[in-house]
């Protein structure tokens, strides 16, 4: 049905616009922004001997399909359209559910970044928050790095996955808590007809 559209819109406009302008207006790129939210719980903590030393965490991956985005996937549905650019803008995260030793500070953190066809990139967070402050206060904070290595996996990606973790180290222990993100994303995508 979609084809039939585009066939019959390309015959009403082609007495008026030409073949030129028509294939210029058909092969244009356009831009949808998306975003997806995670919640990252702690699944992994280094062993310690006292609640004075570091300890390091890591969460679970959280996974996000662009291609199954459903703007994407509506946009794409069919090979009528292709995706030809994929842009990380930002993540936005905050510290959640907080419980342990509130004196615990963030040494050092990290998103590891991975997309499905094995690329990958570790992306340094701003150290020296203390957890405990971040929560009650809901604190959110912005990340922004080159994310070029992954964008351009995304795009060998068949499905577009994406996965996100968190790897921190924390001063005091015991600590559990939560990093929520919220991921902006532009994908550029080619129609063709």
């Amino acid at each position: 049905m979609k084809n039939l559209r585009a066939i019959i819109v390309v015959v009403t406009l082609l007495p008026v616009f030409g073949c030129d302008a028509i294939e210029e207006l058909l092969e244009e790129e356009f831009e949808e922004s998306i975003t997806f939210d995670g919640e990252l719980e702690i699944v992994e903590r280094s062993a310690v001997a006292s609640i004075d030393d570091a300890i390091d965490v890591q969460t679970e991956a959280a996974v996000y399909r662009i291609n199954s985005d459903p703007d994407i996937a509506s946009l794409i549905e069919d090979g009528n359209a292709e995706i030809t650019k994929v842009k990380i803008n930002e993540i936005r995260y905050t510290y959640n559910d907080f419980e342990g030793n509130e004196e615990a500070v963030v040494v050092q953190a990290s998103f590891g970044i991975f997309s499905d066809t094995m690329a990958a990139m570790n992306s340094p967070l701003e150290n020296g928050v203390a957890i405990a402050d971040a929560d009650q206060r809901n604190i959110q904070f912005t990340h922004r790095d080159d994310f070029s290595s992954i964008e351009e996996a995304l795009l060998d990606s068949p499905s577009g996955s994406i996965f996100f973790q968190y790897f921190g180290k924390i001063s005091r222990n015991p600590v559990d808590f939560k990093v929520a993100i919220r991921v902006d994303v532009t994908v550029t995508i080619k129609a063709q007809l």
